[in-house]
């Protein structure tokens, strides 16, 4: 799936919040999915966020080193196809979107994890091996952590509150939107979708960007936030 958003605003941290950006030098799924944990739980309600993987940082300034060290190319499928696995170990089960992008001449994997419809969101602390005890994760600062104690309970009421931004609207139509000016954003933040929109079906890429839901053959429309 291409990026709603230009990699190199990801990569300087404009226009998106730091504490919604991570880099991760390589692949770790134990760590990662922590981060994937955090992003769907969105506990201050940022919208989710983004992990880089194959950017190592400056530890001064926690900004990206370039150019970047990239994934290999003949280890990305794989990765992917891991990542299936360890989504149905998340509960309730959580789909975050990915993106392979080329940047300095290397491949970066680009993990995309929106605000879950269905949070709060549990992950094993360690993925990749069995019977691991799962723990709620989320975001605090540029770091996820394990939600306890009373930030646990507040987590969990979170279910029960849908911030405005995020609610379906049952009265919107396909025939609504617009697609001139949903392309000329695109065009403006350095999207590579702006030119899906003339070629793709407007349905399949709000389904993309996380902006349908298909309930009971009804179709609802949120903001999208990148």
């Amino acid at each position: 799936m291409a990026l709603a958003i230009n990699i190199n605003d990801l990569l300087n941290k404009q226009k998106i919040e730091s504490n919604r950006i991570e880099f991760k030098k390589g692949w770790n799924p134990g760590s990662i999915y922590h981060s994937i944990c955090a992003f769907a739980n969105d506990f201050d309600d940022l919208g989710g966020g983004y992990i880089i993987v194959g950017v190592d940082t400056d530890d001064k300034t926690g900004m990206a080193i370039r150019p970047v060290e990239g994934v290999l190319i003949e280890k990305i499928d794989n990765i992917l196809q891991e990542m299936v696995g360890y989504n149905n170990k998340m509960a309730p089960y959580y789909l975050p979107r990915t993106s392979v992008e080329e940047v300095d001449g290397k491949q970066l994997i680009v993990i995309w994890c929106p605000a879950g419809s269905y949070r709060p969101y549990s992950v094993p602390v360690n993925v990749t091996a069995k019977g691991t005890k799962e723990y709620f994760y989320i975001r605090s600062g540029t770091s996820s952590i394990e939600a306890r104690g009373e930030v646990l309970v507040e987590l969990r009421e979170l279910a029960n509150r849908v911030p405005f931004d995020e609610r379906g609207n049952s009265d919107i139509q396909l025939e609504d939107i617009s697609l001139v000016l949903l392309r000329d954003y695109l065009v403006k933040v350095g999207s590579k979708l702006a030119d899906d929109v003339i070629t793709t079906p407007l349905s399949t890429i709000l389904d993309k960007w996380n902006c349908t839901q298909d309930q009971k053959k009804t179709v609802c429309f949120a903001m999208w936030q990148p």
